[in-house]
């Protein structure tokens, strides 16, 4: 079982109302959180409610070694600062304040529910080409065989280990977590092995090189004919009438891919080999 995992609603439902039932696991479940003087207990950690007070509304925080922690960190090899994030429902992970889902307007499970909607019915193998907190690929292995998930950050993968919604990524069988970059993975996937393909990679900026021809080429060739590829469009420059999604139709299309179009509601392009 993973710690708890708390957020500023969470502790000021404790602090206000003393013993009462919260969610320590985002939502899954309510617990009966326990308040003696003035020290909650959570599970089996103790924690002063001070340390419960002036919590930030954006962060997830983890109880454990009986201290209240934020699940944000800065790395000094990719320098970026990584941190869960919050939302009506799932939560997302932003690198250096760049969310990984939409969350506004649309919260992360209707993001992803979308994005799966796309490639079902989903069966046998299905390549998630960018793992993240591993959304696509838990909900993925609902329909399919089997799932194969790359991750080339173990930053990531750290966040990932402490969000309550992550966890059949480490625990489910039907999914195989690489850790590297699908970018150069992809090279050793054989010929017509999935049946679907999941492209949600980071925005441009992060990732350029999985937005490319070349890599357009190898999802066509590891992909079997008549199966289905969803591409995740990010539009980070609409307002300013600026969208990328014509360029990758193109570019799909010269690959080999037919019926390549973009759905508004998803975000992402549907073509099929």
């Amino acid at each position: 079982m993973i710690c708890p995992v708390i957020t500023k609603v969470s502790a000021d439902r404790i602090i206000g109302s003393g013993n009462v039932g919260v969610s320590l696991d985002l939502g899954i479940t309510v617990s009966k959180i326990n308040v003696s003087g003035n020290i909650a207990h959570i599970r089996d950690q103790k924690i002063p409610i001070s340390d419960l007070k002036n919590l930030k509304e954006k962060m997830c925080y983890a109880v454990e070694d009986n201290k209240v922690k934020q699940i944000a960190f800065f790395s000094d090899e990719t320098n970026l600062y990584y941190k869960l994030l919050p939302t009506k429902d799932w939560p997302t992970i932003t690198l250096s304040s760049t969310p990984m889902h939409r969350f506004t307007f649309i919260s992360p499970k209707e993001d992803t529910e979308l994005k799966i909607r796309e490639i079902l019915p989903a069966k046998g193998r299905v390549l998630d080409t960018c793992c993240g907190l591993g959304y696509t690929a838990i909900m993925s292995a609902e329909h399919a065989d089997e799932v194969h998930t790359f991750e080339r950050d173990e930053n990531v993968l750290r966040i990932a280990s402490y969000n309550p919604h992550s966890q059949e990524l480490f625990s489910s069988k039907k999914i195989h977590l690489h850790r590297e970059s699908i970018s150069s993975a992809i090279a050793r996937l054989s010929d017509s092995y999935f049946d679907c393909i999941i492209h949600d990679p980071p925005t441009f900026k992060y990732a350029p090189e999985l937005y490319s021809s070349e890599f357009h080429r190898e999802l066509f060739r590891v992909l079997k004919k008549g199966g289905v590829l969803y591409h995740y469009c990010p539009s980070p420059q609409r307002t300013k009438g600026r969208t990328m999604y014509p360029r990758l139709i193109r570019q799909l299309r010269n690959s080999g891919f037919r019926n390549a179009e973009f759905h508004e509601s998803s975000s992402g392009i549907r073509a099929v080999k």
